[in-house]
């Protein structure tokens, strides 16, 4: 080989590995690309099945209130409020009895305890759960909510933020109560 061929290969070596190191570089922004997106949708995940407890709980206390399900129709949470303690079993010193408490306050006690912590904060940042006004299955019998009208639980919070403001999901969930047992089990 002659000195000249020598010359013409200078530098060559350090274009290749210039050129190796930019396609390394874009494959690990791909890679951690990837893992955000992962975090990301393990976290919508995690939030998705507190949302589903916190609708299905939502549920459980329509049914065990049966008498008074009307009491639901139309209420939307918030955690600030003060609501009475009506609690099924009193555990805390400050809490009453279910006789003492009127339909409407056992309700507004069920939904702010199903939403909020106990520090008084949504369990989902931006938490909202409300229950849409009962959709009445036999409206000519004079009851707002007549036995197997349905509801519909909405339970909703913020994912992430970008640049225009708040993403929004919700868990969605349509019940049917049942009926009040008229002879006891």
């Amino acid at each position: 080989m002659s000195i000249s061929s020598f010359v013409k290969q200078r530098g060559t070596s350090l274009l290749e590995v210039l050129i190796a190191a930019i396609i390394v570089a874009i494959g690990l922004l791909g890679i951690a690309a990837l893992q955000m997106k992962a975090v990301q949708y393990s976290v919508d995940s995690q939030y998705r099945s507190v949302a589903t407890d916190i609708a299905w709980t939502m549920a459980d206390r329509i049914r065990a209130n049966l008498a008074e399900d009307n009491s639901y129709s139309g209420i939307a949470a918030d955690c600030a409020a003060v609501v009475r303690n009506c609690a099924m079993v009193p555990t805390a010193s400050d809490a009453t009895s279910t006789d003492s408490c009127s339909a409407t306050e056992i309700a507004a006690y069920d939904i702010k305890s199903a939403l909020c912590t106990i520090g008084g904060q949504p369990e989902l940042p931006g938490g909202t759960l409300s229950i849409a006004a009962c959709t009445d299955a036999d409206g000519d019998d004079g009851d707002d909510c007549s036995p197997h009208s349905t509801f519909e639980i909405q339970v909703g919070w913020n994912t992430r933020s970008d640049f225009d403001g708040d993403f929004v999901d919700s868990v969605v969930m349509v019940i049917v109560p049942g009926t009040e047992q008229t002879t006891p089990l």
